[in-house]
């Protein structure tokens, strides 16, 4: 499978795809490099308001924690 052709644009994915945080690699494996990339509520949003949504915005839709917001 490709990856999602936002990536090189997604400010969740630039600023989380070096985190050792597990919770966030899985959500990249899923929806930025795997089967849910369709359901991406970051890409739903950029369609819906023509500009990208907070980077710490998940794929999910919810915020990132704040106690995990600030770590790379």
């Amino acid at each position: 499978m490709a990856d999602c052709d936002l990536l090189d644009r997604c400010g969740f994915f630039k600023k989380y795809q070096g985190t050792l945080d597990l919770a966030c690699q899985g959500f990249m494996n899923s929806y930025c490099k795997g089967t849910k990339m369709d359901d991406c509520v970051r890409k739903q949003f950029r369609t819906e308001h023509g500009c990208a949504p907070e980077d710490d915005m998940l794929p999910t839709g919810h915020m990132m924690p704040k106690h995990l917001s600030g770590h790379r």
